[in-house]
């Protein structure tokens, strides 16, 4: 059960690379007025995929991790970061389910948007560094 949140939130990084990629792409376009690739569909669909599956990474983590040792917060700053990483998650999630609805443009709120889920990768990828030392020292060691 302890290696599934791992497994996990790495598949939804991967994918999260690429997704963060396309939203790279939707900015310089509604930003910067440059010409570029916005794969529209794909970038809903994998991101809900990549949100949705980090959010289940995070909730099967802590049960996991309550269970083998009794608190969630034994990794310390992994744990906390996780926490923090919530918030960003359902903002994330919200103001996409907004957006993908049709009704004009939006930029403030496609600013939003991007802002934090920009901010929970740039986390994720602590999250990485932080649960590749949980692992090594809970699960391996």
């Amino acid at each position: 059960m302890l290696w599934i949140h791992p497994l996990l939130q790495l598949a939804a990084l991967l994918l999260g690379v690429h997704v963060l990629r396309m939203g790279v792409n939707r900015f310089r376009f509604q930003h910067l007025k440059r010409k570029c690739a916005f794969d529209w569909k794909g970038h809903v669909r994998y991101g809900k995929i990549v949100v949705w599956t980090w959010l289940a990474g995070l909730v099967i983590g802590a049960y996991a991790a309550e269970r083998a040792w009794g608190t969630a917060g034994l990794t310390g700053p992994h744990h906390a970061v996780g926490l923090i990483m919530l918030p960003l998650l359902l903002a994330g999630l919200v103001t996409g389910f907004i957006l993908q609805k049709p009704s004009g443009k939006r930029p403030g709120l496609a600013l939003a948007h991007g802002a934090a889920n920009a901010a929970a990768f740039a986390l994720a990828l602590y999250q990485v560094w932080s649960g590749a030392e949980a692992v090594r020292l809970l699960l391996l060691g």
